[in-house]
């Protein structure tokens, strides 16, 4: 066979891997962020105001649930590795701990609801506005401390490569919180209409009904019983949480580093009105929802590379790496001509409210340009979790985003240091900004440790 056809089918058989393992993720994550969609369009039809409450709201939220979700990711690529290694009685176990970690940590989230609400009171909006996004977070008291213990489940599944449950649990959630939004939000089906605090209800609901589901299926399912991840449940162990910690929180900061800088806009522009504040949710939320694609992406290379190292292959993860690259550079272009071509239809979808779809209308063409940028910086961060390289890869976000993009991005938007303040625009700039020096950053870092794991293994 001539070299480059071999080159050739050994990419198609990476890819074909690689999808496979990503599609139902990017399904199971388009559902989660499809339920906060849902939460917007839903506001959206009440009032600016209720529209703009649940996207403060829900930026606090999002902060807090990032962070969770970075520490539970931790349990990720350390499950993947006893799993790849053939470890089953570290799977449980590993499992077991995470569990443990779940309980402080829904405490802790807890804390930062309460936390939360008080930021809101104080921030510069009108007083129905902050009424609504305080009842809007109340529920987020129980979600909150029911959230970790389903990352930890989760995360186990992900790690083993059992995915498919994650997928078909999520779209149902989604289905449910449609319904339970149009019911909660609306006042339909005898409920009264309860405006942006219905969407908080309805996420209680749905969150509870998710950690059911992942409960039950890793005690009944085929997959899940060979490993009896209940039996002989191990006391907290304090290395093992420590181990989970020193992945999770340097990843959890990573992410905040990013996703952080996005959830805070609503809060530096809520003094802008609330069309400002609307337009930009419809904006960011859509945008996420597409982004769930590269994201489904990364994760799966997560998966593989961890998989991949505790077989004791590096070059076989380099390869499931260059491939993604590929993919999510292809996936982007694709996704930035469907933004500029769709945005007016979008937004009118959302809100009726003229002067808000103008200014979302031109928040789409930014969309375009940052998710090119953002899919190739995402995803080389995913690569690098799975090679368990957490600590460069944070410091890299934090300078990108926060000293080099924060600075440009406030001072566009909210100084005349530049000339006239462009407003949420000037953010927009920064997102871009920082997602490019974030790009060239972890894709470096990534080419420097896959090289080094692969020269390791040969002079074995």
């Amino acid at each position: 066979m001539p070299a480059t056809k071999a080159i050739d089918s050994t990419f198609s058989n990476n890819a074909r891997q690689l999808w496979a393992l990503a599609g139902p993720l990017i399904l199971g994550q388009v559902a989660v962020v499809g339920m906060t969609v849902t939460d917007i369009f839903m506001a959206g039809q009440v009032s600016a105001d209720d529209l703009a409450a649940v996207q403060l709201g829900g930026s606090i939220w999002s902060i807090i649930n990032l962070l969770v979700i970075g520490i539970m990711i931790g349990n990720s690529p350390l499950i993947g590795n006893h799993w790849g290694a053939g470890n089953h009685h570290l799977v449980r176990f590993q499992f077991q701990q995470s569990l443990w970690l779940a309980l402080p940590l829904g405490l802790m989230v807890i804390c930062a609801i309460v936390g939360g609400i008080a930021i809101l009171g104080h921030l510069d909006i009108p007083d129905l506005v902050y009424d609504i996004g305080r009842r809007y977070l109340l529920p987020f008291v129980i979600t909150g401390f029911m959230f970790p213990a389903f990352f930890a489940f989760r995360s186990a599944f992900e790690g083993m490569g059992d995915i498919r449950p994650v997928m078909i649990f999520n779209a149902a959630a989604f289905f449910l919180n449609i319904i339970l939004d149009y019911a909660l939000v609306l006042g339909k089906f005898g409920f009264p209409a309860m405006g942006g605090e219905g969407a908080g209800w309805a996420t209680v609901i749905v969150m509870t009904f998710l950690l059911l589901c992942m409960a039950v299926y890793a005690q009944r399912s085929r997959t899940m019983r060979r490993l009896n991840l209940y039996s002989e449940f191990a006391r907290a162990n304090g290395a093992a949480i420590v181990n989970i910690l020193r992945l999770g929180i340097p990843i959890s900061l990573n992410i905040a580093a990013e996703i952080g800088f996005f959830a805070a806009i609503p809060l530096l522009i809520a003094h802008l009105g609330s069309d400002v504040v609307g337009a930009h949710a419809i904006a960011i939320n859509i945008d996420s929802m597409l982004f769930m694609v590269p994201l489904g992406v990364a994760q799966a290379l997560t998966i593989k590379v961890a998989l991949a190292e505790g077989a004791g292959d590096p070059k076989l993860a380099r390869r499931y790496c260059l491939v993604g690259f590929k993919l999510v550079f292809m996936l982007g272009l694709l996704m930035a001509v469907l933004k500029i071509t769709l945005r007016e239809d979008l937004v009118r979808l959302f809100s009726p409210d003229l002067a808000i779809q103008a200014v979302a209308a031109n928040l789409f063409l930014f969309a375009a340009l940052l998710g090119c940028v953002d899919c190739l910086q995402m995803l080389a961060s995913g690569a690098l979790r799975g090679y368990k390289d957490v600590r460069l890869p944070l410091l890299i976000q934090v300078i990108a985003f926060w000293g080099i993009a924060f600075p440009i991005a406030y001072s566009l938007a909210l100084t005349d240091f530049w000339g006239e303040p462009l407003g949420v625009y000037g953010f927009w700039l920064g997102m871009i900004i920082g997602a490019g020096c974030a790009g060239i950053g972890l894709i470096t870092r990534w080419n420097i440790v896959s090289r080094s794991k692969i020269k390791a293994m040969t002079n074995l």
